[in-house]
């Protein structure tokens, strides 16, 4: 019998969570080691490089797979499972490579050097190991560029013990479709990385599109079609998301309350909306955008409650059910062997 779309991509998704459990397992047997080999750090190095990557394969997966589900309470929590041991495993293996002594370097004599003794000690090694970076990937859309721009240099450009030609490594690898473009042309070597932010800034720090670009998106959140718990908190983080960016930019995002809130409510659906109004009308001011924040998340909270109660009692109702048809054929059993 032919596997359906489903089980194929369930079995896909096991293949991933296996990954997930191997490195679970290299770290935790790494762990009690007070300081690693250089063979367990070129080692753990090489096994976190290829570990990152693991995320976005998961992520499409899951995705197609809660398209085609029928019970999404459960693939959300496959998801949240996956993520909080994801995201535990890289903090640890971060963290252990933190720990150690920074840019080693075995010397001819079997010595062990640090970057601060090569530096004292004359030019004779240029190549400085780096510790692996998580750097957001910028594609050219507006809407990243202040997060994009805010990490990179927080993360990259200020730093002083990155030399030039590797921020312009990191700089070009961050960097896709349209957005690269923008620095293709130079040549990669350390004069060019200052050319290259440059380039790049002048490109998308245009306060006037960045302006334009967060109050569209604003206008353009999808009209919510039935509560649920998902389209409010989505409707929240999208709203929030893009006043920051505004304040960020100067607007005087203060003074829109009335404005923002007319906006999304406007977006909800009939249900939270009707409690909305009646909620409002037992104020005697007009609200702020924080009473109105507030009554959402309030609301996402009742739903999330309700669905998990809703989900308990079905499956109560299904094993009780289960459990019913069990017993009845026991007794049809127990009368067919009297006869």
């Amino acid at each position: 019998m032919a596997e359906t779309k489903m089980e194929k991509l369930i079995k896909k998704r096991a293949g991933i969570k296996a990954k997930l459990t191997i490195f679970s397992n290299f770290i935790n047997n790494i762990l009690p080691s007070k300081e690693l080999s250089s063979v367990q750090l070129l080692d753990l190095e090489g096994r976190l490089s290829k570990f990152d990557t693991l995320y976005t394969v998961f992520d499409q997966l899951q995705c197609d797979i809660e398209m085609l589900s029928d019970n999404l309470e459960n693939e959300c929590q496959e998801r949240e499972y996956f993520e909080n041991q994801y995201h535990e495993l890289i903090a640890k293996a971060r963290g252990l490579l933190g720990e150690q002594p920074s840019h080693r370097r075995e010397l001819q004599d079997g010595s062990v050097a640090s970057f601060e003794d090569v530096k004292a000690g004359g030019s004779k090694f240029n190549c400085v190991r780096l510790p692996k970076i998580s750097i957001p990937t910028f594609h050219g859309h507006y809407q990243h560029w202040l997060e994009y721009r805010d990490t990179f240099i927080s993360l990259i450009h200020s730093r002083s013990d990155i030399d030039d030609i590797n921020k312009l490594h990191y700089l070009r690898a961050s960097l896709k479709d349209s957005a690269l473009l923008v620095i293709d042309s130079l040549d990669v070597k350390g004069d060019n990385y200052a050319n290259a932010w440059k380039l790049l800034c002048s490109r998308y720090d245009n306060k006037r599109l960045l302006v334009n670009n967060h109050v569209q998106a604003l206008f353009n959140v999808e009209q919510i079609q039935k509560e649920s718990s998902q389209s409010i908190r989505h409707l929240i983080d999208i709203t929030n998301k893009n006043l920051r960016a505004l304040s960020t930019l100067d607007q005087p995002t203060q003074y829109w309350d009335t404005l923002i809130i007319h906006m999304m409510a406007d977006k909800l659906d009939t249900t939270t909306r009707r409690e909305w109004e009646t909620h409002r009308n037992s104020l005697n001011n007009p609200p702020p955008l924080d009473i109105f924040m507030t009554f959402l998340s309030n609301r996402a909270d009742l739903l999330e409650t309700l669905q998990e109660i809703n989900y308990s009692s079905t499956r109560l109702a299904f094993h009780s059910a289960s459990e019913g048809g069990r017993q009845q054929g026991r007794r049809a059993l127990s009368q067919s062997i009297a006869r």
